[in-house]
């Protein structure tokens, strides 16, 4: 564990239950939102638009070729 780490646990640790759990729901909302961010910065990135474009087109093919069904939520 990084000492950065060892640093928020000990703090944690200091807070009641709620408020610690308050902060690790922050903390993951946190986590989600930059993840959120990085899959935006990349969709919007020019450099990575050949690669896209190029698997839009590839489903698009085959689902014109019959090879796809639609989405089932219940047999995910």
């Amino acid at each position: 564990m990084t000492k950065l780490a060892q640093e928020a646990a000990r703090l944690v640790d200091m807070l009641p239950e709620d408020k610690a759990k308050a902060l690790l729901d922050y903390a993951r909302y946190l986590v989600d939102k930059a993840d959120d961010e990085e899959w935006e910065r990349r969709f919007s990135d020019p450099k990575y638009r050949p690669k896209l474009t190029a698997m839009m087109e590839q489903v698009e093919r085959e689902i014109a070729a019959g090879r796809t069904e639609p989405l089932d939520p219940d047999r995910l």
